[in-house]
């Protein structure tokens, strides 16, 4: 027989071995159940003797006696009960009814539970007939003291005492005792004890005929025969453990000895392996080296020697960083390789060393401790990797990409300064259109002026995307938070692209499934472009058809929320804009939201437009927590999908003003009004502006020249340039509220549309930010705004012309 040893074989043995242990559990197991219900079933014996006794002798002189006893009868019930149930439940378990074999034991206890409620019953019933029994004899004798009192002389006594035996003996009682209520009720008392008596005589005999006790007695031995055997399985499982644990043991310290000579011989094929090994290491082109636990070298390879150039005995005893660490080494790295080797820590770590010549060169080093069989440090192996060419390789690509993000960088400030710039003509342009449209009533001159006003507003949209994404790249674009309807979006998108829909012989068909009072709070100037954006898109590529916009809602929580709650709930606006235009290609869909791209070449020549619109589309989208995403077929159509998260409001959004001409005034009292303006164009086209609205205006060149001019003038209103020479905007206004201490309105009018700019006209005490070109919308509704600031008393307004 083969006994060497393998893992499946000795896998086998333990299992085998496992089982009998298992058996022997299962054995004690069985015994201890056993024995559990031979106990029980014994105190039930006991119990139900203890009782049969007491019962004999039982009388009845307190409550407590009998208390006692009902309780003890109670106890009976409840244990037999309880263990005919714990079998009955264990015969639905196969491992518990194996062990106690269920059927016979579980009919034994049901049988045993049956007769015990017979007896407890036969006992309860004694047990209350000798209650009565004595309670009968209580009330005879207590009756029966009443009469001789109630009748006391002796000769009457005498006839209620032979009355009474009379009575009992069925003897006719004389009158005087029969209309007597005690005396009837004595001799009812009498019957009762009498039959009680009887039925007492008669239920004992009953109990010393019962078989309860041999019931008992034959159960009881069951319970021990299935004792016996399950202890002397357990005695056998327990032997034929100890049998199978010793061959176990033996067999493993014979395969012991036979490993331990192969071991021997596989020792001399391991020194081979090593002696090969450290060949390898003395020849590998990485360096390594060996010190001891103080850090000190004891051997080091030929890739050290070519890589450094000192020599074996030159390092040997010496700390590798004292010999190749110099000036430009990291002295920061260093402390943490000494802090890492003194708590016995591999380290990887890249350090600049030097060669014996003084040339610098870069290693990416791993230093891991080696402990000896105590878990004490023993010494310390580095493996060394010149990697000079690759930190070249990286610096060169770092420096790269600093140029890639300067010149980035530029082109961002090159098309915000060139915006900015841009808008200081287009100011004078627009401005002085503006004017002229309100000042003539020629429909040819009107209509000619609207066509220059609108190339006027797509010069300014286009300034707007490059702007827009100048702020992007710089991360400067910031969101506000306004509360707003979707009728709100809705009516100035359909009274835009209605008539040029009507105009083009396209159908738009705009669907809006968000209830109509629903509140948000979020950006609307900034849905409302990415709306503008894409639509503007749907019709510019969509020679026929249809261009459909639909809005639908997806509630993020509870949709009846309280009204203290609805502030605190989201939801999810999801907008579809669908087209039946040319498409996009398959193949320019996934480049279709990137900057300067347009779907396909011939599309610039054919529509126009810069690129930009998708990208700003998709960077806003992004910015509010959104998604967007595209589906395209070329020839069929487009449809884009957008889903943003927005908070859900209960406050209304403030009613928009009716546009009013130039014409017509703000308000309804003259001022005086200061502007303070470089360019002359600009000057004249705020100056314009205001006289149109029937106001008073003075000029001045730079924020200096204004200064002056408030020192000895009063005005009712300053309309600030940004930048100017001499003193710039912002300056001069932090003067005017800070050195001069006017409270004088003053509205902020710069071409930077940053954020900053806003800001800091506002922190330096502005009141109000117009943004270049000037808009006679925005103009007028600034004025009307701050009224009441720029008037203490209204007074009627002229009827007004029209624009």
């Amino acid at each position: 027989m083969n006994l060497q040893y393998t893992p499946k074989r000795e896998l086998c043995i333990i299992g085998f071995i496992t089982l009998i242990g298992a058996h022997l559990i299962f054995s004690i197991y069985c015994s201890y159940t056993n024995s559990f219900y031979q106990k029980r079933y014994i105190g039930i014996s006991q119990q139900v003797t203890h009782a049969t006794e007491q019962i004999y002798n039982f009388e009845y002189t307190e409550t407590k006696s009998y208390d006692t006893l009902s309780s003890a009868l109670v106890d009976i019930e409840l244990d037999a009960e309880f263990l005919h149930d714990s079998l009955r439940q264990a015969q639905l378990i196969p491992f518990q009814s194996y062990a106690l074999i269920h059927a016979e034991a579980v009919n034994k206890a049901k049988h045993i539970n049956s007769e015990l409620q017979e007896y407890t019953r036969a006992i309860n019933a004694i047990l209350t007939a000798k209650v009565s029994y004595e309670y009968a004899l209580t009330t005879i004798t207590n009756t029966q003291n009443l009469l001789l009192d109630k009748y006391a002389a002796p000769a009457e006594q005498l006839a209620v005492m032979a009355s009474i035996y009379q009575a009992a003996a069925n003897i006719q009682v004389p009158d005087m005792f029969n209309r007597d209520l005690m005396f009837k009720n004595l001799l009812s008392y009498i019957t009762l004890r009498d039959r009680v008596g009887a039925a007492i005589q008669e239920e004992q005999s009953k109990l010393t005929e019962a078989h309860i006790q041999v019931t008992l007695d034959a159960l009881n031995n069951y319970w021990i025969e299935q004792s016996s055997k399950s202890k002397i399985e357990a005695t056998i499982s327990a032997l034929c453990l100890l049998l199978a644990l010793g061959s176990y043991f033996f067999w493993r310290q014979w395969n012991n000895y036979r490993q331990a000579t192969l071991y021997q011989n596989e020792l001399l094929d391991i020194e081979h392996e090593r002696a090969k090994l450290s060949l390898a290491l003395e020849y590998a082109q990485d360096t390594i080296i060996i010190t001891d636990k103080e850090g000190l070298t004891t051997w080091v390879n030929k890739g050290f020697e070519a890589l450094t150039g000192y020599s074996f005995d030159e390092v040997l005893g010496i700390k590798p960083g004292d010999l190749l660490q110099g000036k430009g080494t990291d002295q920061t790295e260093k402390q943490r390789i000494s802090e890492s080797l003194q708590q016995s820590r591999s380290i990887q770590t890249e350090l600049l060393n030097y060669h014996k010549d003084g040339t610098p060169y870069w290693i990416d080093m791993i230093i891991t401790p080696i402990f000896d069989v105590q878990g004490n440090t023993d010494s310390f192996i580095a493996v060394e990797r010149d990697v000079t060419k690759r930190r070249e390789l990286e610096q060169n690509l770092a420096l790269s990409v600093e140029q890639a993000e300067s010149s980035n960088k530029a082109k961002s400030t090159f098309l915000a300064t060139m915006s900015h710039e841009l808008r200081t003509p287009l100011n004078g342009i627009m401005g002085m259109a503006q004017i002229l449209e309100s000042s003539t009533e020629d429909e040819t001159q009107r209509e000619q002026l609207g066509i220059l006003l609108e190339s006027g507003d797509h010069l300014l949209s286009l300034l707007n995307d490059i702007l827009d994404f100048s702020k992007i790249e710089q991360n400067k674009l910031e969101l506000e938070a306004i509360p707003f309807q979707f009728d709100d979006i809705i009516s100035p998108v359909l009274s835009t692209y209605k008539a040029l829909c009507a105009d083009k012989g396209i159908e738009l068909v705009i669907e809006n499934r968000i209830t109509k009072e629903r509140g948000f709070r979020g950006d609307k100037a900034r849905i409302r472009q990415v709306i503008f954006n894409l639509l503007s898109n749907a019709v510019k590529f969509t020679p026929q058809g249809c261009v459909s916009l639909s809005f639908s809602e997806q509630v993020s929580s509870c949709d009846q929320v309280t009204a203290e709650a609805a502030e605190q709930s989201r939801s999810t606006i999801s907008i579809v804009i669908k087209d039946s235009g040319v498409g996009i290609s398959q193949d320019r869909l996934e480049h279709i939201f990137d900057p300067f791209v347009q779907a396909e070449s011939s599309t610039t020549r054919e529509f126009g437009g810069t690129g930009l619109g998708l990208a700003i589309v998709k960077q806003l989208v992004l910015l509010m927590d959104g998604r967007v995403s595209v589906k395209s077929e070329a020839g069929v159509g487009t449809t884009f999908f957008i889903d943003i998260e927005l908070e859900v409001t209960t406050q209304r959004a403030h009613p928009q003003q009716a546009k009013q001409s130039l014409s017509c005034q703000a308000i309804n009292q003259v001022l005086s009004i200061l502007i303070v303006e470089d360019n002359p164009i600009n000057a004249v086209v705020t100056k314009t502006f205001c006289q149109k609205q029937g106001h008073k205006v003075s000029l001045a060149e730079n924020g200096l020249v204004a200064i002056e001019l408030l020192k000895n003038k009063r005005f009712d209103l300053i309309i600030m340039d940004n930048h100017m020479p001499e003193m710039d905007g912002i300056k001069a206004t932090k003067v005017i509220r800070d050195e001069l201490k006017l409270n004088t309105v003053i509205f902020g009018c710069t071409a930077d549309v940053f954020k900053e700019a806003r800001d800091n006209f506002i922190s330096a005490g502005a009141n109000h930010v117009m943004t270049k070109p000037l808009q006679k919308e925005s103009f007028i509704d600034a004025l009307q705004q701050y009224q009441e600031q720029l008037i203490s008393n209204v007074t009627p307004c002229p009827a007004a012309g029209s624009d």
